[in-house]
């Protein structure tokens, strides 16, 4: 009597064109921010990071055509990863919490983002830009895509604010933690970390907290109560006619 062989019937299912894409993208990406957080940026080659990645150089430069793509990717791939904790920072606030008390919590939630050890890539190409034209071209356009969604989330989180007081303050955020991860390279002072990070909550937070004050008090304004009334009365048409 001859044994059946037996085959299997749950073959791992085949990797899509886009599965594999984004494979190779993110191995790439890994191994960039490795290599710029462990060797700087004058140390980081695409060959290295191919090695580092399992990739071939044709399979790079099929994704990634030069370096400075490359390395400004890195730092979209940091920004897009920082993007996601802000519903996370800012959306989800304790019973009862104010503006001000989920700004706080928030900003330090964001600060310990910052303090993981790939945002230490940014620093370093954020200082080769200044002689790297083509570096520094694609990371303003990588910069101003991330502050766009930065300030599309202080408008949904703390509507309050104008848009054009979010853009300052987004930036003013931005620059202040950028400038503490630098000042850490040279010295590492938690106190002095969690001063500046205090002063850095309070200015925003009084600012934020102005802004309600005054939506506030526009809302309680002859003409917004007399538009109030009329979309009252609107709706009340509707429901009838309803």
């Amino acid at each position: 009597m001859h044994s059946v062989p037996i085959t299997s019937t749950t073959s791992r299912p085949r990797r899509t064109q886009q599965e594999r894409r984004e494979t190779t993208r993110g191995a790439l990406m890994e191994a960039t921010i490795e290599c710029l957080v462990e060797l700087g940026y004058g140390a980081t080659t695409t060959l290295e990071v191919e090695r580092r990645a399992g990739v071939s150089r044709g399979a790079r430069i099929h994704h990634f055509p030069t370096k400075a793509l490359l390395l400004a990717s890195a730092v979209d791939y940091l920004y897009h990863r920082l993007g996601a904790h802000y519903e996370q920072a800012f959306g989800h606030p304790q019973t009862g919490a104010t503006d001000a008390e989920r700004l706080v919590s928030g900003l330090r939630l964001l600060w310990s983002v910052y303090l993981q050890p790939g945002y230490v890539a940014v620093l370093e190409l954020s200082m080769a830009a200044r002689t790297d034209d083509e570096l520094r071209s694609r990371l303003a356009e990588v910069a101003l895509r991330h502050r766009v969604l930065a300030i599309e989330a202080a408008s949904i989180y703390f509507p309050a604010v104008p848009r054009a007081r979010a853009e300052r303050l987004v930036q003013f955020i931005h620059s202040t933690l950028l400038g503490l991860l630098m000042e850490r390279n040279i010295q590492d002072d938690p106190a002095r970390d969690m001063g500046v990070l205090a002063l850095l909550e309070a200015s925003v937070a009084v600012q934020i907290a102005a802004d309600a004050e005054a939506k506030s008090e526009n809302a309680h304004t002859p003409s917004a109560r007399a538009h109030d009334s009329k979309q009252d009365s609107a709706r009340e048409i509707a429901r009838r006619g309803g």
